[in-house]
């Protein structure tokens, strides 16, 4: 239990204050434990850190595979389009994690680039392959043009990242799904045309 209400605060404060402006002793006051009692857990600042980091993008990509799973039964621009319509509702339901892991993939620690990037590509790799089988079965029913799935997969995702962007900028969800259709439809032109 004390493990995972330092995890939920950590997230909180990694995510508000930065990882230079949080202090392990911030995070043993708010748990209401003293900051030893976190080291008998994990092995210092960084392990907690990165810990709640790759929980944020497990969560993040055990929703798109769930999403994934339910766009199945639509056609394919539907099961896309649904993929990106439903991110909205992950940020909306973990603010924390979403910010942090935006925070962190964009502006990492020196000192901890290289493992971000690491557990980036990581998540990078599974929703490649989430998305991969929409883009495959859009070619083989003759929806996308026979083109490079390489290219097509990498425009989704960096659709997918802007996106992300985008959520953070604009509160409003009108706001947010005109710019999501928006920018799906000249995606999605460009894949079928």
């Amino acid at each position: 239990m004390t493990k995972n209400k330092l995890k939920n605060v950590a997230m909180k404060l990694f995510s508000e204050k930065g990882y230079d402006g949080t202090a392990l002793s911030e995070i043993a006051k708010e748990v209401g434990v003293k900051t030893p009692a976190i080291y008998a857990f994990f092995e210092n600042k960084e392990d907690l850190f990165m810990t709640v980091f790759r929980e944020a993008m497990e969560s993040y990509n055990s929703f798109v595979q769930q999403l994934s799973d339910e766009q199945k039964v639509l056609g394919v621009k539907d099961s896309l389009h649904g993929i990106l319509l439903r991110q909205y509702e992950f940020y909306q339901q973990n603010p924390e994690a979403s910010l942090l892991v935006l925070r962190y993939v964009m502006f990492p620690p020196v000192f901890l680039k290289e493992t971000i990037e690491g557990a980036f590509c990581h998540s990078d790799e599974k929703l490649t392959k989430v998305i991969e089988q929409f883009i495959v079965r859009g070619v083989e029913e003759g929806f996308i043009r026979n083109q490079s799935v390489e290219l097509l997969i990498d425009a989704f995702l960096n659709l997918m990242d802007g996106l992300s962007m985008q959520y953070f900028y604009y509160t409003s969800k009108g706001i947010y799904e005109r710019k999501l259709n928006h920018a799906f439809e000249m995606y999605w032109r460009g894949a079928c045309s």
